[in-house]
């Protein structure tokens, strides 16, 4: 293979070795994200629940 086409498949290789990163940092930011989510869903409703269980809201 030449120079050029050895450069070529080098650029491509890198982009997508960067694309692919891109992604995973993506799907594990929103993986995380939906975590935090869930956990401070669960403690609003157990706290709500708590409240109407004491009648004090």
């Amino acid at each position: 293979m030449n120079n050029k086409g050895f450069a070529i498949s080098t650029i491509i290789y890198g982009l997508i070795t960067m694309a692919s990163l891109v992604l995973f940092i993506l799907v594990a930011s929103l993986s995380f994200s939906k975590k935090s989510t869930d956990d401070m869903t669960d403690t609003i409703e157990k706290e709500l629940n708590a409240c109407v269980a004491a009648k004090t809201c």
